[in-house]
């Protein structure tokens, strides 16, 4: 019931690769991308998160997915990640499949986000079954906001975050309330 990768009309999601760790680093040094995470991104996080990756993908047959644009013309490149994943960092939700985006910033603004987001959706709900998903937002970042509602999903509740010591809003798509979007 695996599945190796996720091809969309201009992107390819797909296994993490040792040579995308650095890529990541890269991503994770603009203070733009990182500036509405819901934990704190340091070098060693960044190195550690590919561990955690790996693990998640071994533990559940699901996660995270390196983002590859596909151009006709150009070597594929790697532009972050989506995908679905448990967030362990804040134990009241672990349990809650989260889907979750990651892209450097030059790449901002073309649609890759909500093209890599909605193929993790539609995998998680076709061929993982997963009855909902979640996606953890803080208030201020409008546009994960824009994305989660282009994805069919609605707020659900405000939890406090103690990595951050702050709340942080829920929403929530469920398996019977997807559609296309």
């Amino acid at each position: 019931m695996g599945v190796d990768e996720l091809i969309t009309a201009r992107l390819r999601l797909r296994p993490w690769r040792e040579d995308d760790v650095g890529a990541l680093a890269a991503i994770n040094r603009d203070p733009e991308v990182t500036r509405y995470l819901n934990r704190p991104v340091d070098d060693a996080a960044v190195e550690a998160f590919f561990g955690l990756v790996t693990e998640h993908w071994a533990q559940h047959g699901f996660g995270f997915w390196a983002v590859d644009v596909c151009g006709a013309e150009t070597a594929p490149q790697f532009i972050g990640f989506a995908g679905v994943a448990y967030p362990t960092f804040l134990p009241e939700l672990a349990h809650r499949p989260e889907i979750g985006w990651r892209l450097a910033r030059k790449v901002w603004g073309r649609g890759y986000a909500t093209e890599a987001a909605r193929a993790a959706r539609d995998d998680a709900f076709t061929r993982l079954k997963l009855p909902e998903l979640i996606s953890i937002i803080r208030a201020e970042n409008t546009r994960s906001q824009r994305l989660a509602r282009t994805l069919g999903m609605t707020p659900e509740q405000t939890v406090f975050n103690p990595v951050l010591n702050r709340a942080t809003d829920i929403w929530q798509i469920s398996l019977f309330s997807a559609g296309p979007a």
